[in-house]
Order: structure tokens, then C-alpha cells, then sequence
């Protein structure tokens, strides 16, 4: 997928060689390092581009820094076995631009017909979606780009400019994007240092994008299998050794919409999933009743005026997203200190969520009240509505627990105050993320929410219905099986470490935690970077920019995405409307390109 790689001899070092058309006869008045190829670079640098005339084109250059092909990316590599299934609605992907206003739902009708209909079609048709925009970037954009396939050791300042070194050479840039992502598996595509390995594992490293490691040299037909994790990557790793080895699914037969599994002899005998938790994520709910629709309307609208407001009372509560904001303004003002000093400042955040929760359980009839409702947002175990049912967290059988959870999902079993949880986050989260962005609070209110957090993402942004559906069919084939309390792997048993490294750039939060890759460690010793008290990414600014640790702004250095998770929200996303950093970002590039005289 990608171009040839030569010497590009103008600047030195090993990279894939840039455009013909620029050939280096001038050099560029601003020359940017990105590092990291993934989505979030591709969708800065698609902005950056369509705000740049093509008559001054030669004044910016990008070496984007990559072991891998830029576009997809580590996650979303183009090498994956059609059964990985994207996670999300595949009508959310869209990397379009002056150069293709093709979306990914119009890419994938013209490309891949037979598949446009599918609401979660295979990961690898979204990779050779975002690795097609970005060569279209590459040949026809208005801004010189090399993929230099290099893992980056280090970034430093160097007078005005940054140095950015690799295991061969060094260069000097104007500015430097973080765009980390996940890393890149194998390669450690800023030096990660791998958290909490699991001693014994066929795998070292992440399994994100690649899964050579599961080959059937290691992973026999009839092998003993236990897999560390009990989330998506734990499903992918199940469904890779069963449908991916041949096994294929019927319909069950009994007029429900259920399937059931035909082995090929080739999977293992049993595959057993072991976690903390020892639970399973809930099939997230697709479809927004009728009933609740107008109330999520009306929430939505109070969670923004809570966040216009808890900045500055006495604002307009109609006020523009963060991130549509001029940049400059990321602390808040004299009012919300006090608050925050105080520990309240998401208290009313907490109260019209709960209080939309609450009002969904009455539209849907639902028993149910507060107290039941936030007992669920702090331990994550789901309770039937019905009080004939019981806690259903309390069943220890994981199909019975998931047929349940398919039910509900299609309103023919009463509503779990779960379930009532997954509309009210996927509904309100778009506003939360705005709302909550970059909002100084104490570090015990952000361990409630985190806390609170992670139980409701269990429920909202868990496997699609079909995946549900198959790992109930591997549950009761008996092939697949969840560890209970003191279950340990047999001797001779195949380990596969399915638990992937969280985001920001520390293992766990500030101040204690170590920074989890030598690039992060670098950044932070010499104070070029921050991370506020128990959060565990780089606070930036509006466009990106990160702020120094006496808290002003590192000009020329910024970051997307995940090593920004904490001060912002949802990262881990393909949706590049929930964020504009980048859009900010680029603004501010195509700017100063625009101010500069040309040399």
C-alpha cells in the first residue's frame, strides 16, 4: 500500500521518498515531525492541507514517523483476517477532504458492494480506507509528506526548534505533533514500555492489528487456551481461533435470532477467558426507543448548559463547544476554582445524569429509582428492573447473562438498570466529552468518575449483537469458558496476554505512576509537557498544544488523541467530529505559513 522506499538524500537518513513534483527545489519554510501514522495524523494533515493554497504548497513539509504503512495505522492494518469486525457504526468513519468526498460508506459501496449494507464490516476494509485518503494526501496534497518508517527514541528542544531522534539519525523541525495512538505493536513506536506482562504469554507485545502470534504452530487445534482479559480483544482473539480456523455458525433453529456453532477440528479444545472482573462486557444496546429519544433531547441539552455554566456563570448557555473556542483559554476562571477547591465541581453533572437516568427507567416502566440506579454506576452490576428477576449479576452463567442482555437490547425482557445506563452514556457522550473538557477537578472527584466510567462503558460500548451471539454459541458448545473466582490455568495450558495498555502517556495516574514509554519519560523529566494530579495524559490546549509544566504553552509541540485521555475524553475513536483539536491545529499551521515571508 504504500510508496517505494528510497533515499531521500536532500535531508539524509532511510525514509520513503516524498512526491516527485516537490523534489526538494525549495526548502519548506516550516518543516513539522508527526509522530505517529495513524487516523488522528491522517485527519490533522487532511485539515492542514485543504487550508493550504496550492501555490504555496513547497512552504510546508511533514516526515511522518512510522513503522507502519500511515493511514490505518497499528489498529487498523490492512494484513487482518476479514472476521475482526469493526466496534462501532461504520457510518461514523469518514476521512473525507477536498481531495475525495468520499466517506467511508460511499468508499465501501463502491469498492466492496457486497459489504455496504453491513453495519460492522471487517476492520481491514476501514484500513484500506484511511491508507487510500492518505495516498491521496501523498500524491495530490498541498503539503510535501515522507513516511519515514523509523521508531522516534527521543524529542528535545534544540534552540527554537525541535529535535526528534531515531536509532539511526536525528533531525530539527519547526513543530512536532504527537499522534501516538496504541503505539505500533512489535515496534514500539515511541519506545513503550510494556505494563504488567504476562509471564508465559505467546505474545509480548499488544495484540492490536497483529495477530501472527496465534498461528497454529503455537495455537494447536486441540490446544489448552487462556486468555488474560475478558473485553473486545479477548472476542477477536476467541472468534480468531474458531471462525477464524474454519468453524462456521448456523441459525439456532428454535425462531429466535440466535446461532449456533459447526467446529472445523482445527480450534482449540477450550478457550477460557480469566480477568479481575471474571465478567463480560453487555452487547451494546443499537437501536434508541421511542420512548426515551425526547428525553436524551432534553438532557443532552442541560448536561451543555451545565458545562457553559460551571465555567463561567455567567455566560450564554448556547456557547460554542470547547474545542470551537479561540485556544489560549484552558484553565478556568476565579468561580470554578472555588468549586473545585471545594470538591463539588461535577456535582451537577452527576445530578442530570442521574436524574435522565431516571427519568428513562419511568418512560420505560421500570421500577426502579435513584438509589438502585447509582448502586449500578458504582459497582457496574446490573439489576433488573423487575423485581421478580433479581440481580442478574449475581447469575454465574455467562451465556444466560448475555442471552439476557440480547433480550433486553430488543425490548422482549424487562429493562436492567444496565441497560437504562448504556442509553443514557452513548446518548449524553458527545456533550460529556464538551462539558468535561479539560475541567480542573479534584483527583478524588476524577476517581469517582473514572470509576464510574469504566462500569458504564461495560454496558454502552461493549461487543455488537452478532459478536454477542457468537460468543454465546462458544459458550454453550462448551468450547469457551469464563474463569471464576481462584480458577488458575493448567499445566501445558496456551497463554495469550488480550489486555492492551490504556491511554495517555503513564501507567496509571499522576504523580505516581511511571510514564509508560521512553518518549513520554523524556518529554516530562526535561518539563516540556504536564499531567495534571491524578489524570494520566498531557494536558494541551484547544489546538493541541502542549502546556509546559509551569502550566504555559510549549509552542511548536502538540498532541492528539490518546496521549491526551484524562484532561479530554473519548479518544479511542474512529468519530472525528467528537474532537477538533486537529481542525484547531492545523489552523494555527496554515496561519503561520501564511505570515511567513518566503526565504
Amino acid at each position: 500500500m504504500g510508496p517505494q522506499h528510497t533515499q531521500c538524500r536532500a535531508r539524509g537518513g532511510p525514509r520513503t521518498t516524498c512526491r516527485s513534483h516537490h523534489q526538494h527545489t525549495l526548502e519548506p519554510l516550516i518543516r513539522i515531525a508527526v509522530i505517529g501514522g495513524g487516523p488522528k495524523c491522517l485527519f490533522a494533515l487532511l485539515a492542514l492541507h485543504d487550508l493550504i493554497p496550492a501555490a504555496q504548497s513547497p512552504r510546508i513539509s511533514v516526515d511522518v514517523y512510522d513503522p507502519l504503512p500511515p493511514g490505518a495505522g497499528s489498529v487498523w492494518r490492512v494484513t487482518q483476517p476479514e472476521v475482526l469486525r469493526l466496534n462501532v457504526n461504520a457510518g461514523i468513519v469518514d476521512a473525507s477532504s477536498s481531495l475525495s468526498q468520499e466517506n467511508f460508506t460511499r468508499w465501501i459501496a463502491r469498492v466492496a458492494p457486497e459489504r455496504s449494507k453491513e453495519k460492522y464490516p471487517p476492520r481491514v476494509f476501514v484500513g484500506r480506507y484511511l491508507n487510500e485518503q492518505f495516498q491521496l494526501l501523498y500524491h495530490h496534497g498541498n503539503i510535501g509528506l515522507t513516511h519515514i518508517p523509523l521508531v522516534v527514541t527521543g524529542v528535545e528542544r534544540h534552540g527554537s526548534r525541535w529535535r526528534v531522534s531515531g536509532p539511526l539519525s536525528s533531525q530539527e523541525y519547526d513543530e512536532v505533533l504527537l499522534a501516538t495512538g496504541h503505539g505500533a505493536t512489535g515496534h514500539g513506536l515511541a519506545g513503550e514500555l510494556r505494563p504488567d506482562p504476562l509471564a508465559g504469554a505467546l505474545n509480548s507485545s499488544p495484540l492490536m492489528g497483529d495477530y501472527t502470534a496465534l498461528n497454529k504452530t503455537d495455537v494447536a487445534g486441540g490446544a489448552e487456551v487462556w486468555i488474560r482479559g475478558a473485553a473486545l480483544t479477548a472476542y477477536d482473539v476467541a472468534l480468531l481461533l474458531t471462525e477464524g480456523r474454519g468453524g462456521t455458525w448456523q441459525p439456532s433453529g428454535d425462531g429466535s435470532d440466535g446461532v449456533l456453532y459447526i467446529p472445523s477440528g482445527e480450534e482449540p479444545r477450550r478457550i477460557t477467558f480469566f480477568s479481575r472482573s471474571g465478567a463480560l462486557m453487555e452487547p451494546k444496546p443499537e437501536h434508541v426507543p421511542a420512548e426515551i429519544s425526547p428525553c436524551l433531547d432534553v438532557y443532552r441539552q442541560r448536561l451543555r448548559q451545565w458545562g457553559v455554566q460551571t465555567r463561567d456563570p455567567n455566560s450564554d448557555a448556547g456557547r460554542r463547544p470547547s474545542w470551537r473556542r479561540p485556544a489560549g483559554r484552558v484553565l478556568a476562571e476565579h468561580a470554578l476554582a472555588k468549586q473545585v477547591v471545594a470538591g463539588q465541581a461535577l456535582a451537577g453533572m452527576w445530578r442530570v445524569l442521574l436524574e435522565c437516568a431516571m427519568e428513562c427507567a419511568r418512560l420505560m416502566g421500570a421500577p426502579t429509582g435513584a438509589l438502585e440506579l447509582w448502586r449500578t454506576a458504582l459497582t457496574g452490576d446490573s439489576v433488573s428492573a423487575s423485581p421478580d428477576t433479581g440481580k442478574l449479576s449475581q447469575e454465574t452463567n455467562a451465556a444466560v447473562l448475555l442471552r439476557n442482555s440480547l433480550c433486553v437490547n430488543q425490548l422482549r425482557a424487562p429493562v436492567t438498570t444496565g441497560w437504562i445506563w448504556a442509553r443514557v452514556w452513548s446518548g449524553l457522550y458527545a456533550e460529556l466529552v464538551v462539558a468535561m473538557d479539560r475541567l480542573p477537578r479534584t483527583t478524588g472527584e476524577w476517581r469517582l468518575f473514572t470509576r464510574v466510567a469504566r462500569n458504564l462503558e461495560k454496558f454502552t460500548f461493549g461487543p455488537p449483537e452478532l459478536t454477542a451471539r457468537k460468543l454465546v454459541a462458544l459458550l454453550e458448545a462448551g468450547i469457551l469458558h469464563v474463569a471464576g473466582a481462584g480458577e488458575k490455568p493448567p499445566a501445558g495450558a496456551v497463554l495469550v496476554d488480550a489486555v492492551t495498555p490504556g491511554p495517555g502517556v503513564l501507567r496509571r495516574p499522576a504523580p505516581e505512576a511511571e510514564p509508560n514509554s521512553d518518549l513520554a519519560a523524556q518529554l516530562l523529566r526535561a518539563g516540556e509537557v504536564m499531567v495534571r494530579p491524578g489524570e494520566r495524559g498531557l494536558l494541551t490546549d484547544l489546538d493541541g498544544t502542549c502546556l509546559a509544566r509551569d502550566g504555559s504553552r510549549n509552542e511548536r509541540l502538540a498532541a492528539l488523541g490518546r496521549p491526551t485521555e484524562d484532561p479530554t475524553l473519548g479518544h479511542d475513536t474512529l468519530n472525528r467530529s467528537l474532537h477538533g483539536e486537529y481542525r484547531l491545529w492545523a489552523q494555527r499551521v496554515a496561519a503561520r505559513a501564511a505570515a511567513q515571508p518566503d526565504s
